[in-house]
């Protein structure tokens, strides 16, 4: 049944316009994560956010959609939104609060609610909606650029049905994070840098990872000019001058919310000491020790002993994985981008509940996936397809469906 279904999906959209094959094929995977949406709400019970049996809106905006609204309502100027004051404990720790979470998305919603008049509930997902449709027509153009047009519409078709995509149509910041992250990487795909900066920009005050993207510019520069040194590519003085100052200002930009917390709140760390407070339940730290969070959380999960072996089992898949041949087939730009935000999340990230949807930034794996699979029988393809799928309702269940107490957020 679902091998025919695959047959006639593909049979169906063969013969359209490439942004109308994109739109068919993941405005389907939308589709399905509100059905997905609809029948999680029916068991969802009475939470912190709603009542038994939320509508379909009101079960896209819990979690740190909250947070997201709390910012929309009030920006600076105290609590819910940006606090002068970090909130502390008892002890004089740095409590939640909404300085973890950046203003790019809320100011869109607000720009349009006041366009429309329209309130956040059904304004914030039906934007991040819409945007992920945008999105997948420049991912969709990102992949044919290394990619044949069948491989590049598998993977954007892998990418809308991956365990965390429903996030994508919810109140969260993570679908325009991505459009812009996906518009920067296509500028940088054709060397135009200076096209990318405004991306990158409004990408710094909507969700972290610019530290990555630094690194991944770094990297793109050394590529560049060894293969100009090997007569390979052309690699001007103007251009090496470009993509210096790009990563130097990408760099700036990674920091630029982190000072401006600072500014605000009087306290150089407020951002930090406020993300830190997310993990202290398990860390009981105030500091940031890199790489550190990763033995932490997986000996907390799985014992001192097998914790740390994953954590290397784990490295040690992902440097494989980077040289594989569905990765080197991506080219050297998805490839370093892919290598940095990795190193980037070893170096700052508290592995948990939420670990797929910070992975998401890492789409172009998704292309890697479609490689590995575009010469499979259709029995295979269908596998996969149904393997996410299941995973997508399992994500559901785990990490977004509430039940109080509840330690695994999306």
């Amino acid at each position: 049944m679902a091998n025919q279904l695959v047959s006639k999906i593909a049979a169906g959209v063969a013969s359209k316009p490439w942004w109308l094959k994109v739109l068919i094929v993941f405005g389907a995977t939308r589709l399905l994560s509100f059905s997905f949406f609809l029948l999680f709400a029916e068991i969802q019970g009475d939470n912190y956010w709603t009542s038994a049996r939320p509508g379909y809106f009101d079960f896209l905006n819990i979690w740190d959609a909250e947070w997201y609204e709390r910012i929309y309502d009030h920006g600076l100027g105290g609590e819910p939104g940006y606090s002068r004051v970090l909130p502390l404990d008892d002890a004089g720790n740095v409590r939640e609060n909404a300085w973890a979470f950046m203003p790019g998305f809320p100011l869109l919603i607000r720009g349009l609610n006041i366009m429309t008049g329209v309130e956040w509930k059904y304004l914030a997902p039906l934007t991040s909606t819409l945007l992920s449709l945008i999105l997948a027509l420049v991912l969709f153009k990102i992949f044919s650029l290394k990619l044949s047009e069948s491989t590049s519409l598998w993977a954007v078709l892998l990418f809308g049905l991956s365990p965390a995509a429903p996030v994508l149509q919810t109140g969260y910041a993570e679908t325009l994070g991505l459009l812009l992250l996906a518009l920067a990487i296509f500028q940088l795909m054709h060397h135009r840098y200076v096209a990318a900066l405004p991306f990158l920009v409004l990408l710094s005050i909507t969700r972290p990872g610019m530290v990555a993207f630094a690194m991944m510019l770094g990297g793109m520069w050394l590529v560049r000019y060894y293969k100009f040194k090997r007569g390979q590519v052309d690699f001007p003085v103007l251009e090496r001058v470009k993509l210096a100052g790009l990563t130097v200002v990408s760099g700036l930009l990674g920091f630029s919310w982190y000072l401006f917390a600072g500014w605000y709140t009087g306290r150089p760390d407020a951002y930090l000491a406020t993300e830190l407070a997310w993990r202290f339940g398990y860390t009981q730290k105030q500091q940031l020790v890199p790489v550190e969070g990763w033995f932490i959380a997986t000996s907390y999960q799985f014992g001192p002993v097998l914790g740390p072996v994953l954590v290397v089992l784990a490295v040690g898949a992902a440097v494989q994985m980077m040289f594989s041949e569905p990765i080197k087939a991506l080219g050297s730009e998805l490839r370093l981008w892919i290598g940095a935000y990795l190193l980037y999340l070893l170096l700052v990230f508290f592995p948990q509940s939420s670990t797929l949807r910070i992975l998401l930034p890492a789409f172009p794996i998704f292309g890697a996936l479609a490689v590995l699979i575009s010469n499979r029988s259709r029995g295979i393809k269908t596998a996969v397809v149904v393997a996410l799928v299941i995973g997508q309702l399992v994500w559901l269940d785990i990490c977004w469906l509430y039940a109080s107490p509840d330690f695994t957020p999306p």
